[in-house]
């Protein structure tokens, strides 16, 4: 998603480097695909339908999305 919550691509795949980071690799919109650009993810977000939040109450729980930063898919030398 952007800042402003609307969705931008699909993360494809992921895994941990040996710094401890998660890189990913994604389909994401031209305009969004800047590196440097801050997206926000899901990350192993449930399929089960998640409340509005005008009914939430206290003790409800929903998923939130993680920030992320596009990059370079490939290392500069």
């Amino acid at each position: 998603m952007d800042e402003r919550g609307r969705v931008v691509g699909r993360v494809t795949s992921c895994a941990i480097d040996q710094e401890g980071y998660l890189t990913g690799q994604a389909f994401v919109d031209n305009k969004t695909s800047a590196e440097g650009t801050r997206i926000y993810i899901y990350q192993g977000a449930s399929n089960k339908e998640q409340k509005a939040p005008a009914v939430l109450t206290i003790g409800d729980r929903v998923a939130l999305p993680n920030p992320a930063t596009i990059i370079s898919r490939f290392s500069k030398l």
